[in-house]
Formats: structure tokens, sequence, C-alpha cells
């Protein structure tokens, strides 16, 4: 019987205390990683603050001759081995060794990788070694722009098909209007909608606008790739056997049934980056527009924008540049330019690498 895999993310703001890590918290969520091991529960940690852990160290704001990213970037390298020197000193009170995985979102776009990753996870766990997974702020600038490790937690429990994506935070609940107000808590929300947002968009306190709003839109994009996700709060008491048995002192983000899908359309939709576009004829665009699932042929092609090679991740366009599709491409364009010369009909895209985008955004 395959193991059940909780994601948990942590919240930022529950980590930093006073100049440092929050002891108490590293103590909590160790008990709670030992408890779930306990049940059979492997888990995987998205952790976070490594940027801000380090400006605390140096006691500084910025470094003169550096940019301010370039600083953040300082601050990344040097708590990044002294916040994973924490996690190992408090797991290993219950005897459980740790890892450490730093990601980029390139590396969920680019197929080979995103493989790679996911069976190093597991290894991981089948060893019984819970892995902890940090952005790589050190060497890609953008991801100091990561939305806090959110949307890293969403790929991750993608990737793994997690049973349950969990945030610990110091809050388990949303809320209709900023707790400042008078409010009503929300224990089940299976659909984001304007009205969801602006529930979380109206106050533009700090603590309010980029937390619980950022909390949400990930909420939507775990929901469009059918993750549940959960709003937790650290200090609950019996944590573990109210997350294990369904109980519901939090806010539940409920995603529709997971459908069956292949590993490639799984990876196409999660996070793939697409390299070029095709055109197609418009009685094509209209099959594709009724979900039709079909190969894309040479002779249905209007139009290439720029060259693309074989195994390239290619965005499928009307005349109109709309997307609806993305599919991986079979043969290079020499080969296709070859085909329309000679009347050849070749498969470009075949239909079980293509993926429906509609409904599902990327944004973030």
């Amino acid at each position: 019987m395959k193991k059940e895999i909780y994601v948990l993310k942590l919240w930022s703001n529950i980590l930093l205390g006073g100049w440092g890590i929050d002891q108490e918290v590293l103590h909590h969520i160790s008990n709670t990683i030992f408890n779930l091991k306990k049940k059979g529960i492997d888990t995987v940690v998205i952790s976070s603050w490594a940027v801000a852990l380090g400006r605390n160290y140096f006691w500084t704001d910025f470094i003169s001759w550096l940019t301010e990213t370039e600083t953040l970037q300082v601050f990344a390298s040097v708590w990044q081995p002294l916040l994973m020197e924490e996690y190992k000193k408090y797991l290993s009170e219950y005897n459980i060794k740790i890892s450490q995985l730093l990601l980029t979102r390139r590396d969920f776009s680019i197929m080979e990788n995103y493989n790679s990753i996911k069976k190093v996870i597991f290894g991981l766990l089948a060893l019984g070694i819970i892995p902890i997974i940090n952005e790589n702020d050190v060497i890609t600038p953008e991801e100091l722009d990561f939305s806090d490790n959110d949307q890293l937690a969403v790929l991750v429990s993608w990737m793994l098909w997690a049973n349950k994506m969990i945030v610990l935070s110091n809050v388990h609940w949303l809320y209709n209007k900023h707790p400042d107000d008078w409010w009503v808590l929300l224990k089940y929300v299976n659909t984001i909608n304007e009205n969801i947002m602006s529930m979380v968009s109206n106050k533009q306190s700090t603590y309010w606008k980029w937390g619980m709003l950022s909390k949400v839109k990930t909420a939507k994009i775990a929901m469009d790739l059918w993750i549940d996700m959960y709003i937790v709060n650290w200090k609950l008491p019996w944590l573990v056997e109210k997350i294990v048995l369904w109980k519901n002192p939090w806010t539940i983000f409920k995603a529709k049934l997971k459908p069956k899908i292949d590993s490639i359309r799984k990876w196409l939709k999660a996070w793939a980056v697409p390299v070029w576009k095709i055109q197609v004829s418009t009685i094509i665009w209209d099959l594709l527009k009724d979900k039709k699932r079909i190969s894309i042929l040479s002779i249905w092609i209007v139009k290439i924008i720029n060259n693309f090679s074989e195994k390239d991740v290619i965005e499928v366009i009307n005349e109109k540049w709309e997307c609806l599709w993305l599919g991986i491409a079979k043969i290079n364009s020499s080969e296709f330019s070859e085909a329309k010369d000679s009347l050849e009909s070749k498969i470009v895209i075949h239909t079980d690498y293509f993926i429906y985008l509609s409904d599902f955004d990327k944004s973030f």
C-alpha cells in the first residue's frame, strides 16, 4: 500500500523570533513530523526565511557596493546552512535525518530536471529522510519574488501527488473581513471567485495584504491542480490527530477529485515553459475549443513562430494569438518545413503529449 505524503509549508512569520529562529516553533514542528512518521505518513517540508534571518544575523540592511537583490542573496547564502543546522538539531532528537534541496522555477520547467528531482525526493522518503526544500535564492535573483515559497509548495505537492498540502501559520481561518473588523470565519472553500478575493484584498496592511491574499492565490493554483490546501495554526494542540482524522478546526480549500493523468501530461499542465508557438487553422482551432484530443499534423499548421527542436514545449495558438493548448514537439522545425514543401503529413505534436489549459491560471 502506498504511503500518504503530506507537504508542510511553514509560513515565514512563524519561524522568525527575536533576532533568530523561534525555537518553540521548530520544537513543535519536529514533534509533528515525528508523530506523522509514527502513523506511517511521509512528510516533506517547504521552509523559508533564510533572507530575513541573514539580515538579522548581520544587523544591517544593505551592503553599499551591492545592489539590493545581491545583498539579499548574501543574506540567504549565510543563513541557509544555519537554518538547516537548526532543523537538524531538533529533528535529531527524534532520530530523524534530514536533507536539503534548493530549487528554482527552471527546475520544474525542464522535464529531465523535474523527473530527477521527483526520483530523489521519493528516494529520500524511502530511506526515512525528511526533505527540507527552499528556493535557491543565491543563484536565481528573481526567485526572491517567488511568493514566499507558496508556489514552490504547490509545485512540490503536485509533483509528488501529495495527499495534503498544509500551510502552518499563526492563523487557522480564512475570514470574510480583516480580523480587525467584524468578521465571520470560513471553514470550507470549494471555489475561489471574485467574492472570495474581495475578502482579502480590501485591507492594505502588510500583515493582511501580503499574508492571506498570497495564501488565497496559492490555494487557487493548488485547487486548479486538484490539490487540497489547509491553513492550520501551528500552535493547535493534537495537531497531528486532527490532520490525520480530517477534523476541521481550520479553513480547507477543497479541490475537485484528482483525474487520471499520465506523468508527461501532468508535467505539461503543472509548470512546463513553452519555447515557441505554432498557429493552426480555424477548423482545427474549433476542434480544439471543443476539447477534442487530437494529434497536430503539419498540414494543419498555418505558421510557426521561430524555429523549434524536438521535445521543445510549444504553445498552440490561433490567428488572434490565443492559446488553449500546450504540447511537446515530436519533430523539429526543419522536418516540419520539409513536410510542408513535399505536402507530406507529419505529426508535429502527438495527442499523448498535449494538454488543455483553459481555466488554468499559471499567473501568480
